[in-house]
């Protein structure tokens, strides 16, 4: 009676097989759309975050009714966003200001230097494999303006222009365009560049 038991409740080598067989082929096939979902992810998260800080500069040159001057700085190491105070007489407006060094940018970085607790962390592992994708357009090419406190438009209206993101390395070639218009505006669009698109953007596409 116990062995009739067993045989009805256990399973087979075969059966065994079978279901460790479905489930692999599941897997497989699940990997590629988790990679996906992790790239639209990454990718959303590190340009709404990139224009976050964008609003924040602005604001921050109407409190302070300053001159704020807002680029992105490239290097070896990766790549950063700062913010900082500017007279319209200064030098280098065309330069980004270094947001790899602590308090080398007096308004703002993104991403942080430190976290909430004053610990100090890794700029570009906050990214999560977010890189640059070509040349910004902002600017005069090289990633920087100016916003003006008054009206918090760029100084000069011919600096819009863009900044794009790409998905970190996946089967998918996604990118954001991080767009700040002559009004200082930041408008986040996918890029008509995109080998691939994110459906939650199909109704704004911008150029580059």
């Amino acid at each position: 009676m116990t062995s009739a038991k067993r045989k009805v409740l256990g399973f087979t080598m075969v059966e065994l097989m079978i279901t460790l067989t479905v489930v692999t082929v599941i897997s497989l096939l699940a990997v590629p759309s988790f990679i996906s979902f992790r790239q639209r992810s990454a990718l959303r998260g590190a340009a709404e975050g990139a224009q976050s800080f964008w609003n924040q500069a602005r604001l921050e040159a109407a409190k302070r009714n300053s001159l704020v001057k807002i680029g992105v700085a490239s290097g070896s190491g990766g790549f950063c966003l700062g913010a900082t105070t500017v007279t319209i007489n200064d030098t280098n407006l065309d330069e980004p200001c270094d947001c790899f060094t602590a308090n080398a940018c007096n308004v703002a970085v993104y991403p942080a230097l430190v976290d909430v607790s004053g610990t100090a962390v890794s700029e570009q592992a906050q990214w999560q494999g977010v890189t640059l994708s070509g040349t910004p357009t902002l600017g005069q090419d090289n990633g920087v303006a100016v916003i003006e406190g008054r009206r918090t438009a760029l100084i000069d209206p011919a600096n819009e222009g863009s900044i794009t993101f790409a998905a970190p390395e996946g089967p998918n070639d996604y990118r954001l365009n991080l767009f700040i218009d002559r009004q200082g505006r930041a408008i986040l669009c996918q890029s008509n560049n995109a080998g691939d698109k994110m459906s939650d953007y199909n109704s704004r596409n911008c150029d580059p």
